[in-house]
C-alpha cells in the first residue's frame, strides 16, 4: 500500500460529503440515517476522532475499519473505490484495469473498475507479514466470502473459530459472521478470493 492510496481514502471520504454539499450529519440523514458524525462513528464501533483522522489522512484505516464506516453510510468498499464507468462492458482485464480497494497495508486488487450492479467481486489479496484486515473481527451486511491461499499463510478467525491456512487451503463463510484475517508468517500471504455481493 503506498502513500497515494492512503491519500485517496481520506480525499474520497471528504469528497463524498462535498460532492453532495452535505455535512456528515446531513449525509447520514440522506442515507436514511438520523445520526450525527459522533453517532455515525459510534454505530460503526469507532471513535469520532478515528473518522476525522481518516478523512484528514492522518491515519491509514484497516479494511475492517473502512467496512465499518462504509456500512454505516451505507456503501460497499467496491463502490467507494470505483470510478464511474461508461461505454462497453469489459470481459478481460489487464493489470492496469485492476482496482486497488485495500487499505491499512493490505493490498486488495479487484478485477474490474466498477462493480455497480454486478453480483460478484473477485480479488487478488496480498498481506505483508504482520498485516491484518482489522484489529478486531468485523462483519458485513450479507453474502458469502471464499478464498484460496496461493502463497504464505494466513490466520483467519470466523465466528470465534481460528485456523491458520497454508497454500492449497481455503475458506468459505457467510459474511455476516464476525471475521478477520492476519498474516502470521514471515513472507507475504497471497490469496485469490471472491465475495457476493461485492463488499
Amino acid at each position: 500500500m503506498n502513500d497515494q492510496t492512503t491519500q485517496d481514502v481520506g480525499e474520497k471520504l471528504k469528497g463524498l460529503r462535498k460532492r453532495y454539499g452535505l455535512s456528515q450529519r446531513e449525509l447520514a440523514e440522506k442515507a436514511g440515517l438520523t445520526l450525527s458524525q459522533r453517532e455515525l462513528a459510534e454505530k460503526a464501533g469507532l471513535t469520532h476522532g478515528t473518522v476525522s483522522f481518516i478523512e484528514r489522512n492522518k491515519i491509514s484505516p484497516s479494511i475492517g475499519t473502512m467496512r465499518q464506516i462504509l456500512d454505516s453510510i451505507p456503501m460497499t468498499l467496491s463502490d467507494f473505490f470505483s470510478e464511474p464507468q461508461e461505454g462497453e462492458i469489459e470481459f478481460f482485464y489487464s493489470k492496469e484495469n485492476l482496482l486497488e480497494v485495500g487499505s491499512g497495508g493490505v493490498s486488495l486488487l479487484q478485477i474490474g473498475q466498477n462493480l455497480n450492479g454486478l453480483p460478484l467481486q473477485i480479488l487478488l489479496e496480498r498481506y505483508p507479514p504482520g498485516s491484518e484486515t482489522a484489529s478486531t473481527p468485523y462483519r458485513c451486511r450479507s453474502g458469502e466470502e471464499g478464498g484460496f491461499v496461493i502463497e504464505g499463510e494466513v490466520e483467519i478467525t470466523v465466528n470465534g473459530r481460528t485456523r491458520i491456512l497454508k497454500p492449497n487451503e481455503g475458506y468459505l463463510f457467510p459474511s455476516h459472521l464476525d471475521h478477520k484475517m492476519r498474516n502470521t508468517g514471515d513472507v507475504d500471504c497471497v490469496i485469490v478470493s471472491a465475495c457476493t455481493p461485492p463488499a
